[in-house]
């Protein structure tokens, strides 16, 4: 082999160890150029994650801070509640007659007292919550009770008495409902409602165990352990059975402030008799107006109220012996037969008639006003009335002949005159029933409108139910709950 042989196999296997060195670098480099990406996307991806981290922790901070927040609102907002039914929790004899004329100043603080201590065993930090107290009562009514059974000199003193309870305590308010049938129990009902689902209303005081009405919204509760445990239930008068069945409510009773016995029917007198057989005087004040009745604890049957005796028979309309009333048929025969008092002495105040039958209305238990059904038509007196409408084009005066009176008088643009036979007048009432009274929860006994639909009432079903007048009360409850009358006694079903 010559020399130039060997330099082509030198020059041939430098080739070969060129290439084998240019596939390792080209590899090399290939593979690097994969770690570096790899490398920058799991830079990019680590970048990520930590701004990720951060912007989630900033938020978990914002949001820790928001929740720190609303803890501090939630507790400087929370607040304790009681709603009270004031015509049936009477405040203490000592209250009402304090001689410095402040008690409903002491009655505001000695109840602020009792709420205050009777819910801190339940919330540590109760002792920074403010307490609202709202007592619903027919003022006028209430006031004339007490003064009838000689608890206030006059009714105004507790006008006086609320003004100076209110003042006491910011929060605190005796609110005067006016007259009206349960207008207390529906506000009561209507605030219990609204915040028993209110968060920062920490706890309600119910003050209503006297009125069974209340058992059916509170019955809502009562599988309601959450619910039911922010409510307590005060018993002032004895309660009703069925507040003790409901086991998950707490309970209290501030002796110290409501009285724990009903309201009397009546004064009690205190008679003398002279030696020489002198007629008896009552030893207490009378009111200055006569005795308004008043519901002052529905657990009790309605019992008839018994007249004050007087030295002077113009002061009393009616006598009574033992106890019984007597009208105007009475004799003196009649009342010695009934006997005398225990001290042998008998009212000689004139007896006067009480005939008059006491007016009434039904509801249910969602407090809408049933209707009573009217008496038969005569087919010959709704004729008549049709007829008599026809002829003068002209509709009866609902107000004049059915109200009794009409506002309008001679510019009246319905017929007045002639006055309608007792026939036409029902078939009147038959007209007016069918057209709709705008409250449901009507408390005029003298309504003739409709409150019902009578043909669902009668006959489960109306026939018109689009077109019915009364179709807004199609579905209401029919059964009869409590009826109360006039003189605001309630008999429930």
């Amino acid at each position: 082999m010559t020399g130039l042989d060997n330099y082509s196999k030198e020059l041939e296997g430098f080739r070969a160890s060129d290439k084998a060195r240019e596939s390792l670098v080209s590899e090399l480099i290939a593979k690097f150029q994969t770690l570096s990406e790899d490398y920058n996307n799991l830079k990019d991806d680590y970048a990520s994650e930590r701004d990720i981290r951060r912007n989630y922790q900033k938020t978990v901070d914002d949001q820790k801070q928001k929740v720190r927040d609303y803890e501090r609102q939630f507790e400087t907002s929370s607040f304790i509640l009681a709603l009270i039914d004031g015509d049936g929790a009477i405040f203490q004899n000592s209250l009402l007659q304090a001689a410095s004329g402040d008690g409903g100043s002491e009655a505001a603080s000695r109840l602020n007292h009792a709420i205050r201590n009777h819910v801190a065993p339940f919330h540590s930090n109760s002792g920074n919550w403010p307490i609202m107290v709202h007592v619903y009562l027919s003022l006028e009514k209430l006031a004339s009770k007490l003064a009838s059974v000689g608890l206030l000199r006059s009714p105004s003193e507790l006008r006086v008495f609320a003004q100076r309870f209110s003042v006491n305590q910011p929060l605190f308010s005796i609110i005067d409902v006016g007259q009206g049938k349960e207008r207390a129990d529906h506000k009561i009902r209507e605030m219990l409602r609204t915040f028993s689902d209110n968060p920062t209303c920490r706890h309600i005081i119910f003050g209503g165990c006297h009125d069974a009405g209340y058992l059916t919204h509170l019955d809502q509760f009562k599988h309601n352990e959450l619910t039911a445990a922010r409510i307590t239930l005060l018993e002032t008068t004895p309660a009703f059975k069925g507040f003790y069945e409901l086991s998950y409510f707490k309970r209290a009773r501030f002796d110290d402030v409501f009285k724990s016995e009903p309201l009397p029917d009546s004064a009690p007198s205190v008679f003398a008799s002279a030696g020489n057989g002198s007629a008896p005087h009552a030893s207490i004040p009378t009111p200055a107006h006569s005795l308004a009745l008043f519901r002052a604890n529905t657990n009790a049957s309605p019992r008839p109220s018994v007249s004050n005796l007087s030295t002077r028979a113009e002061s009393s309309p009616t006598s009574s012996v033992n106890g019984v009333e007597l009208n105007g048929d009475a004799s003196w025969a009649t009342i010695g037969k009934s006997g005398a008092t225990p001290s042998g002495n008998i009212s000689i105040a004139p007896i006067a008639k009480t005939n008059k039958k006491k007016k009434y209305v039904y509801y249910n238990k969602d407090d809408q006003r049933l209707d009573e059904p009217l008496p038969s038509r005569d087919p010959a007196a709704t004729a008549s009335l049709e007829d008599r409408m026809r002829r003068t084009g002209k509709k009866m005066c609902n107000n004049w002949h059915l109200g009794g009176h009409c506002d309008n008088g001679k510019l009246c643009h319905f017929q007045h005159e002639p006055k309608m036979t007792p026939a036409e007048l029902i078939a009147l009432r038959y007209k007016a029933r069918s057209l709709a009274c705008k409250n449901r929860y009507c408390e005029n006994f003298d309504c003739y409108l409709g409150h019902q639909c009578a043909l669902e009432r009668e006959f489960g079903k109306c026939s018109f139910p689009d077109s019915c007048h009364l179709r807004s009360t199609h579905g209401m409850d029919r059964r009869r709950y409590v009826r109360f009358d006039e003189d605001g006694n309630a008999k429930y079903a």
